[in-house]
Order: C-alpha cells, then sequence, then structure tokens
C-alpha cells in the first residue's frame, strides 16, 4: 500500500466528520493493564460518543493495547474494550514465553540463543 493513498484515506476520514478523536497510550509494564481499565471505564461509563478514536497510538505496553485496538472500527470501543479485558485477565505467562524444556537457567543463558523459549508450543 503506497504511502500517499494511506494519506488520502486518512484526510478523507477526517475531512467526513468535523472533528478527529486520538487516543495516545504510554508505556511502562503494568501500566498496559492499567490502561485497558481506563479505557474499559471510560467506554462503558462516558458517553460513546466521546470515544470513537479514529486513530490509536501507543508505545511499548501502549503499543500493544493499540494492535488490540485497531482491529475495531470508530464506534466499537466499548466491544474492543471488553475484548482487551478479557484477554489481559485470562492471559497467563505461559501464552507469552516459556523457558526452554529440559534446560537449566544457566545453559539457557550459555547455550541457547536467549534466556527463555520464544516460540511457545501450542
Amino acid at each position: 500500500m503506497s504511502r500517499s493513498f494511506i494519506v488520502a484515506a486518512s484526510l478523507a476520514i477526517v475531512q467526513a466528520k468535523d472533528h478527529c478523536n486520538a487516543v495516545a497510550l504510554s508505556g511502562g509494564g503494568s501500566n498496559g493493564a492499567w490502561e485497558v481499565g481506563v479505557i474499559w471505564g471510560l467506554t462503558h461509563y462516558g458517553n460513546p460518543q466521546d470515544f470513537e478514536w479514529d486513530w490509536v497510538t501507543g508505545v511499548s505496553a501502549g503499543s500493544i493495547n493499540t494492535a488490540g485496538l485497531a482491529g475495531w472500527a470508530p464506534g466499537e470501543e466499548k466491544m474492543a474494550s471488553e475484548w482487551l479485558s478479557y484477554t489481559m485477565t485470562t492471559m497467563k505467562t505461559s501464552d507469552v514465553w516459556q523457558l526452554w524444556p529440559n534446560t537449566t537457567l544457566v545453559d539457557a543463558l550459555t547455550k541457547k540463543p536467549s534466556l527463555v523459549n520464544s516460540a511457545p508450543a501450542l
């Protein structure tokens, strides 16, 4: 997809409305879970139209939440917050990474490409 197409599509979205809503999410490890709680609260207790984001961006933990929100269309923020909240509360460490099988931590540090196996078994 060319850059000019993306810019043109973005301008069309902004011009179709009289305003553009954006959310920027910060990083910082557990702040990602906190952000999900704030998004859930805003979308469930606030005016839904106030939280129809045209643009979502984030850094570090916020970028993970951004990826989760990016899959939902403007106007579906409440459903997105419910999905993010469910994902945060049900995810386990083993869903993300696991220790190398039959390997001590010392062996993993000295004989493996990384401390943990970044490709967990499914």
